[in-house]
C-alpha cells in the first residue's frame, strides 16, 4: 500500500492504534509521521498546524518520567471527546525502562488515540514491534541515488560512495555528504587503518569520540565536561564492520565494495588477516555495539574493543 493510501486510512480512523514508521533518521519517516498526525487530528497535510493543537504530544526527550507523563496525559485526554495523538520520533533510542512504560499503553491503548513511532526496528523490543503496524521506508537502487546526486552537482566519486552507503535512502546519502560527516569519516578511517596495521589507536580513538557536554550538578549549576560519546564510538564501529564486510566479500570473490574510499586499508586487512581472524573481529565489534545498546560506558567499551583486537 502506498503512502497516500495509508494517510487516507489514518485520516479516516481505519488504521491500527499504533504505527511504527520504520527507517533511519534520514529516511523522511519522521516527516511522514507528522503528516499522519496532522491528517488524523486536523484533516490537513500542514504539519505546522500541530504546534497549536492541544491534542498532539511530541515529547522532547525519553527520560522515563517524560515518557510516563506524556502517556499519562494522553490517557487522561482519552476521557474527553475527540481524537488524540502522541508522536515518539527515534523511539528506538529509548531505554529498556522507557520502553516498558510505552508497552503498558500499547497493551491497553486509549480509545480514539493514535500512537505514532519512528525509528530503526532493531532498536525496539519484540513486544513493542508485535503491537505496532510497521510501515517501512521505501528504498531505491544505489545507482539511482548516485545519478540523482550527480544531477545535483555531486562529483561521481562522492556520489557513488554516498549512494552505496545509503541503504537505498536518498536522505541518508545527502546527510552523509555534509562537511561534518566527511571530516568524521576521514578521521575514523585513519583509526581503522591503524587497526589494519596492528597498531591500537587509543589516543586517536579517544580524541575522535570525545564530546564536551553540559551537565547540571546537584546545586543546579551547569558545568562542561568531556565524555566519550557512545554515538560517535558506535559510528566508528559501524565503519569498522562495513570495511570488514567488504574484506570478507573480496576474500570470497565478490569485488563490489561499499566503501570505495577504503581500498588501500581493505587490501592491508585482506593480506594481513585470515578469514577466521576477520570474522572474529566482526564478532567483537558486534559485541561492542551490543554493550553500547545496553548503556555500557563508552570509554570502557572503547578500551574493551581495542584490547580484544589482534
Amino acid at each position: 500500500m502506498q503512502q497516500n493510501e495509508w494517510l487516507t486510512r489514518i485520516e479516516a480512523g481505519e488504521a491500527p492504534h499504533a504505527i511504527l514508521f520504520a527507517g533511519p533518521a534520514e529516511s523522511g519517516q519522521a516527516a511522514l509521521a507528522r503528516r499522519a498526525a496532522a491528517r488524523y487530528l486536523l484533516h490537513t497535510d500542514d504539519v505546522s498546524a500541530l504546534a497549536g493543537c492541544p491534542f498532539f504530544i511530541e515529547p522532547e526527550d525519553y527520560q522515563v518520567k517524560t515518557v510516563r507523563d506524556a502517556l499519562a496525559a494522553v490517557n487522561a485526554q482519552a476521557y474527553e471527546r475527540g481524537r488524540h495523538c502522541i508522536l515518539l520520533t527515534d523511539a528506538h533510542t529509548m531505554s529498556e525502562a522507557a520502553q516498558d512504560v510505552l508497552l503498558k499503553t500499547l497493551e491497553e491503548p486509549p480509545e480514539d488515540t493514535l500512537l505514532l513511532l519512528t525509528g530503526v526496528e532493531s532498536g525496539f523490543r519484540p513486544t513493542i514491534l508485535s503491537r505496532c503496524m510497521i510501515l517501512r521506508a521505501e528504498s531505491e537502487p544505489w545507482e539511482a541515488i548516485r545519478d540523482r546526486l550527480m544531477r545535483n552537482g555531486v562529483p561521481q566519486d562522492k556520489a557513488t560512495l554516498a549512494a552505496k552507503l545509503s541503504d537505498g535512502v536518498y536522505g541518508r546519502a545527502e546527510a552523509f555528504l555534509s562537511e561534518e560527516n566527511l571530516t568524521f569519516r576521514k578521521e575514523a578511517i585513519a583509526c581503522v587503518g591503524r587497526f589494519a596495521a596492528r597498531v591500537k589507536p587509543y589516543a586517536a580513538l579517544a580524541a575522535l569520540c570525545t564530546d564536551t557536554v553540559a551537565e547540571e550538578d546537584g546545586d543546579g549549576f551547569v558545568k562542561k565536561t568531556k565524555k566519550v560519546s557512545a554515538e560517535r564510538l558506535d559510528a566508528v564501529l559501524d565503519l569498522f564492520l562495513s570495511i570488514l564486510s567488504d574484506v570478507l566479500r573480496k576474500k570470497n570473490g565478490v569485488p563490489d565494495a561499499r566503501n570505495t574510499d577504503c581500498a588501500e586499508i581493505e587490501t592491508i586487512f585482506n593480506s594481513t588477516f585470515t578469514i577466521a581472524q576477520i570474522q572474529g573481529m566482526i564478532n567483537d565489534a558486534v559485541e561492542a555495539k551490543e554493550m553500547l545498546s545496553y548503556k555500557a560506558s563508552a570509554a570502557m567499551t572503547a578500551d574493551w574493543i581495542l584490547a580484544k583486537l589482534p
